[in-house]
């Protein structure tokens, strides 16, 4: 890993405070996955469910997979919670993916390719997982200063992260902000 965003301090202001949700509006990246009712979608490095939940609201069913076991602590409580009985956390490195093959519909990767040392294993393990024609989403921020988000030499260009899928993935779909890009993929 190059730089693990650690649950520490007040982490869960910084992953669902105010600035967060102005610059990096769940539920607008949400809009644009193209789940629907029948998918089973995997939100990798969920963290406390800032993904998740809106996914939960689309999709059949969403494995919330995170290392960080205070983040999955406070996803299961509120998991219990709000009663989302459609969401199942599973504590995992996410190069290292426990599922089957060909098993899931969707996969996102929202602000969690920076933090990967090999990111062809993780494009490799979302290919295998993922079904004939499933998508992949990956959402990072910008190589450039922004209020929000790692330094930026940890970061990569929505180009680097285009021709490293390449092999496994079609570009079908691009968003960008000042502060983060959306690339959508489908699974060649």
């Amino acid at each position: 890993m190059s730089r693990r965003f650690e649950a520490m301090g007040d982490f869960k202001e910084r992953l669902e405070g105010k600035e967060r949700q102005k610059l990096v509006p769940s539920e607008e990246i949400v809009s644009r996955l193209e789940i629907s009712r029948g998918d089973m979608a995997v939100d990798l490095g969920a963290g406390i469910g800032y993904f998740t939940f809106p996914i939960a609201e689309r999709a059949r069913s969403v494995i919330a997979l995170d290392i960080e076991t205070k983040m999955l602590d406070v996803l299961t409580e509120r998991i219990r919670s709000r009663g989302a009985n459609n969401i199942v956390p599973i504590r995992a490195e996410i190069t290292s993916i426990p599922l089957s093959s060909e098993s899931v519909d969707h996969v996102l990767g929202a602000f969690v390719y920076h933090e990967v040392s090999s990111a062809k294993k993780l494009l490799d393990e979302a290919s295998r997982i993922l079904r004939a024609d499933g998508r992949l989403s990956i959402v990072d921020f910008q190589k450039r200063e922004t209020p929000i988000g790692p330094p930026v030499g940890e970061r990569k260009t929505p180009e680097q992260v285009i021709r490293k899928a390449a092999p496994r993935f079609e570009l079908k779909s691009r968003s960008e902000t000042e502060v983060y890009y959306q690339l959508e993929f489908r699974k060649s």
